[in-house]
């Protein structure tokens, strides 16, 4: 740690260890490297000490230098916390001579940057469960009192003491944090955001497997996406418009009536079927609609149809059916079927056709008309592209639904019903 300060030793009070500080005349507090004993500096000794008996790994080393939003820190100091259901989670103290002290916190493989701040964050809004920063409402995620179960290194201030005396609540808004550590003498607002695992290996320049991996889904872990989610709507909203807007302009431009007939079952050919006149179909390759009717009552009507294109002789063959039973069962009435039906062709080249014709009709049925309509709207492709459209956004809020879920499991204070 560079500065013009003193260089000066430290005395352990526990076994007579001669320290040297990295933090000089900064250091509040710090852990003996021989015997392991935790104790503020300048105590006598009949003053308390802390030894730990548990060690735990630290990943990043004491003394390691590193670069977090283009300021290079040095690791002070390394901690181990317990909250009340026994999560355990890593802190490291980092110090640069001008921009002071800042933590990095490590759960499962999940970082956050944190840094003190001057004064209350809270805007407006309730303290206890949920407050607004600006336009950003953050939302209380635990309470505790934590315990220090592990240090090591140096401090600038005394971290045990202020830890085990201190209630804590985290609010997040995530990618965001705010702390709130307050006792009976001190009450200090921090500031972090959520940081990949992998930037802290490049910080520090340590291996990637040094780095804890991540388990879970952290806390303050964003939901990555290459856009916002106004940006997810506005795109959407203006597909929507541009569709409908063609849908639209389609159906003004369409619907012309290229042929129409009634076909009465006593002009059958010996070939039991009618042939139609020619009709025209023009403007290029559009769709064709093929309507059928007819005046049945409690009966039915069958018949297959083929297009026959006069030019190239290429067919389109279909069928339609028709059904239609009405009556007056237990005092109430009933219907089914209708008197009409209907066939869509997409695709028909420009051209001169005809139709030719094969029914079957009942006992009592006797005739039945066609209308062609040219450039009928495909009103399927437009709520085909509307499902294709509606089917990212909804993954997408459903994803995120179910992040949220995860992210609040460890709380006591989840907005989600997770009974």
């Amino acid at each position: 740690m560079s500065g013009n300060r003193t260089i000066t030793t430290i005395t352990c009070i526990s076994c007579n260890n001669e320290i040297t500080p990295r933090g000089k005349s900064f250091t509040r507090a710090i852990t003996c490297p021989a015997c392991k004993s935790y104790f503020r500096v300048r105590l006598s000794k009949e003053e308390k000490y802390s030894k730990f008996n548990d060690a735990f790994e630290s990943h990043l080393p004491v003394g390691a230098k590193g670069k977090i939003e283009g300021v290079t820190y040095e690791v002070m100091g390394f901690m181990v916390k317990r909250e009340k259901y026994s999560y355990k989670w890593r802190e490291y103290v980092l110090f640069n001579p001008l921009q002071g002290v800042a933590f990095l916190s490590e759960y499962d493989g999940h970082w956050n940057f944190i840094k003190p701040i001057v004064g209350s964050p809270v805007d407006s809004g309730l303290k206890d469960l949920t407050f607004y920063n600006g336009q950003t409402q953050y939302r209380l995620y635990q309470k505790y009192r934590p315990r220090v179960l592990y240090a090591q290194g140096e401090f600038l201030s005394d971290e045990v003491y202020i830890s085990e005396d201190s209630e804590v609540r985290e609010y997040i808004a995530p990618p965001h944090l705010f702390i709130n550590q307050t006792s009976d003498y001190k009450d200090e607002w921090m500031k972090g955001h959520y940081v990949d695992s992998a930037k802290v290996a490049q910080a520090f320049k340590l291996p990637k497997e040094k780095i804890p991996m991540k388990t879970g889904f952290g806390y303050t872990q964003p939901i990555i996406s290459s856009f916002s989610e106004s940006t997810l709507i506005n795109v959407i909203v203006a597909v929507v418009l541009l569709l409908g807007g063609l849908q639209l302009f389609s159906t003004m431009d369409s619907r012309k009536k290229v042929f129409s007939h009634n076909f009465n079952k006593s002009q059958l050919t010996e070939q039991k079927m009618f042939s139609t006149e020619t009709f025209l179909l023009e403007d290029g390759t559009k769709s064709l609609q093929i309507e059928m009717d007819a005046p049945i009552d409690n009966d039915w009507l069958y018949a297959s149809f083929t297009l026959v294109n006069e030019t190239d002789g290429t067919e389109h063959e279909f069928s339609k059916e028709i059904e239609y039973y009405h009556g007056v069962t237990d005092g109430e009435s009933w219907s089914e079927g209708s008197t009409q039906a209907d066939a869509f062709l997409s695709r028909i080249p420009e051209g001169r056709y005809h139709i030719n014709i094969f029914p079957e009709f009942s006992l009592s049925g006797d005739y039945f008309n066609i209308n062609v309509y040219r450039n009928e709207p495909i009103y399927s492709n437009f709520f085909l592209a509307l499902l294709a459209i509606a089917l990212f956004p909804i993954f997408y809020f459903v994803r995120k639904y179910y992040k949220e879920q995860q992210r609040w499991s460890d709380s006591d204070y989840s907005p989600y019903d997770t009974e």
